[in-house]
């Protein structure tokens, strides 16, 4: 039997199933092409931070040859000026001169263990012991790089500090001061430049920048990281600015282990333009999906919307044995147009078949409603023949004998015509057929004559023939037997009652019974025994448990069978 089809529009259905099988398949190839875009997109990062650290050592290299060329011109004058020192007028010109003749610095001069400008191009004479660059000197005399602002100009300047030696101790230091500007770093067209570029010291100290500290300390790293931050190769990180915005920071060595290039960069500075994190999942997803499409298309267009008219037409025959003209285009698979015409063959086929088997059932029927009909016809004219035969006879053994033999050759036409009076000959009606039988065996008795009483209640109950004819024929048989020895109770009517009940469990029981006394029926004084055989007989024939009961007031034959198919003699 068919579904209700409501499967066939659900997950179930044959396109759904290949779709998701073939995105199964596919996801592996996907996952593959994630991971390698993925790849892809974190190697282009990694070179987009390769380019930057690049830019940056390339500034810094600029300026480191700035600085070393200004400490080179430091180390000069730490062994120029101090021969001067006894001539400070002298020392000073020759300051002044070297100012002239070194490309940017501003001031050059010689500071004293006490912390006095002793000879300068500018400001002879100034104390510098509060400057930071004379502290550090105190606290480590060896050279320094620091900004500041000038004690002596008051501009925001680098000062390179050289210490110098007289007769082999250190009797102070010479410093030149450049001015403080912004670290250039040159990008190409269309690349971005970095927010600020910057110098700083191995302790942290900002050297060069053109905004103001305030400005700058915002975009600086955390100051606990300031510290420590130098190494003498180009390294890049990514952290929180002081100012809590997300930065991309790089840093090259200008002076290893002395002065460092740090540049500050937007984090899209280093995202590879049109590729993201994103991306690496939205492509393969996209051709995934696209593929998973194509394949539920072509699977639909291919298969599936014939397989929907096939079903169809499947559906249409079995519900109404309607069969529809096969119907399909030149993009119909040759296998399924196969197909499809087998199936409208078959249907066609299937149809002739039935229709010549209902034909053959039909003219069986016919034949053997004739059978019956002619059986029937056949045993009225023994019965009439019999009934002749009846009315010749003297002898009241010889007519009680034809007469019982009469009543079981109409009980037999009785079932032949109700056999074939019956619209279907498979199943008999074996409540009608028992009141049948019994009005008709009453009738031909005298019970009416003598007061007899007859009871029936029967179930309906639907026997096959092989079961319904010996039924019936010992219903016959209990019944004569039941109106041959009625009696008449004391102070009462004579009855006999026959009840027909389908039990539980698939069980039928026949129950007849008659009172008792003495007998109303002259009849009982002849017995043959003919009808207790009979009766064992029929019984035998329904595989039924019989059994008897001669109470004080009644006397009960009871029979119980199950139905059972139709069995086919063999």
């Amino acid at each position: 039997m068919l579904s209700d089809g409501r499967g066939i529009d659900g997950l179930d259905r044959l396109d759904v199933r290949l779709a998701a099988l073939l995105g199964l398949a596919l996801l592996p190839i996907g996952i593959i092409a994630m991971v390698q875009t993925y790849r892809v997109i974190d190697e282009a990062d990694r070179n987009a931070e390769a380019a930057l650290v690049a830019a940056t050592l390339t500034a810094a290299t600029v300026e480191r040859e700035s600085i070393l060329r200004v400490r080179g011109a430091a180390q000069i004058a730490a062994r120029t000026f101090p021969g001067l020192l006894d001539d400070p007028e002298e020392c000073s010109a020759r300051a002044a001169s070297f100012v002239n003749e070194v490309a940017n610095v501003t001031f050059a001069g010689v500071v004293s263990m006490e912390g006095i400008a002793i000879c300068g191009s500018d400001g002879i004479g100034t104390d510098l012991s509060g400057s930071t660059i004379y502290q550090e000197f105190i606290d480590d005399p060896r050279p320094h790089v620091n900004a500041v602002t000038g004690g002596i100009s008051r501009r925001s300047v680098v000062v390179v500090s050289e210490p110098y030696r007289v007769d082999g101790e250190i009797a102070g230091y010479v410093a030149l001061s450049i001015p403080q500007n912004t670290l250039e770093v040159n990008r190409r067209e269309g690349e971005l430049d970095p927010l600020f570029a910057t110098s700083f010291t191995a302790d942290g100290k900002i050297l060069w920048t053109a905004e103001s500290e305030d400005n700058l300390s915002d975009e600086l790293p955390p100051e606990s990281r300031m510290i420590g931050l130098g190494s003498e190769e180009p390294i890049s990180f990514r952290d929180t600015s002081q100012g809590g915005a997300n930065r991309f920071y790089t840093i090259a060595p200008l002076l290893p282990g002395e002065l460092y290039a740090l540049a500050v960069w937007p984090p899209s500075a280093v995202r590879t333009a049109g590729l993201t994190a994103a991306s690496a999942i939205l492509f393969p997803l996209l051709m995934w999906m696209v593929s998973i499409g194509v394949a539920y298309f072509a699977v639909h267009r291919l298969v599936v919307r014939h397989i929907r008219y096939l079903r169809l037409r499947i559906r249409a025959f079995t519900a109404n044995r309607r069969i529809m003209p096969p119907r399909y285009g030149s993009d119909t698979p040759s296998d399924l147009r196969e197909v499809i015409e087998a199936f409208h063959q078959m249907t066609e086929r299937i149809v002739r078949d039935e229709a010549d088997l209902e034909n053959s059932i039909h003219e069986k029927d016919v034949l053997l409603k004739e059978v019956h009909h002619r059986v029937k016809n056949n045993l009225q004219l023994i019965a009439s023949m019999m009934n002749m035969q009846l009315r010749k006879a003297t002898e009241a053994e010889t007519r009680f004998i034809l007469r019982r033999l009469q009543d079981r050759v109409l009980g037999l036409a009785t079932i032949h015509r109700n056999l074939y009076q019956a619209s279907v000959l498979s199943r008999v009606d074996s409540a009608h057929l028992i009141r049948e039988l019994v009005d008709q065996t009453v009738k031909n008795s005298d019970a009416a004559d003598q007061g007899v009483s007859i009871s029936i209640g029967v179930d309906d109950v639907a026997l096959y023939p092989d079961q319904a004819v010996p039924l019936s024929l010992l219903v016959t048989e209990t019944v004569t037997n039941a109106l041959k020895y009625v009696g008449r109770p004391p102070n009462g009517t004579p009855w006999i009652e026959l009840t027909l009940r389908e039990l539980a469990e698939n069980s039928v029981e026949l129950r007849v019974a008659n009172s008792t006394g003495p007998y109303v029926n002259d009849e009982a004084q002849v017995s043959t025994g003919l009808g207790q055989q009979l009766m064992a007989a029929f019984a035998m024939q329904l595989d039924a448990d019989t059994s008897i009961e001669d109470e004080d007031d009644a006397y009960i034959v009871t029979v119980a069978f199950n139905p059972s198919e139709f069995a086919q003699e063999s």
